[in-house]
């Protein structure tokens, strides 16, 4: 299984946000946001983070994508 970011993006340029606005906001690491920027998992607890900082659910941020 894979997953992407496409939404997390998209949501980052309607709230005309930059990466590094949204790893301040979600304290994110440079190591967590370089496996964003990747399509790699990351720790469910940063996408809470994520969530917190966009008011929204986890699969309005990121999808499971089979292979």
């Amino acid at each position: 299984m894979k997953v992407r970011y496409d939404k997390l993006w998209r949501r980052m340029k309607d709230n005309e946000m930059k990466k590094s606005d949204l790893a301040k906001a979600a304290e994110i690491s440079s190591y967590t946001m370089t496996k964003l920027n990747k399509d790699q998992p990351i720790n469910m607890e940063v996408m809470l983070n994520l969530c917190k900082v966009f008011h929204c659910d986890i699969g309005d941020l990121m999808e499971v994508i089979e292979e």
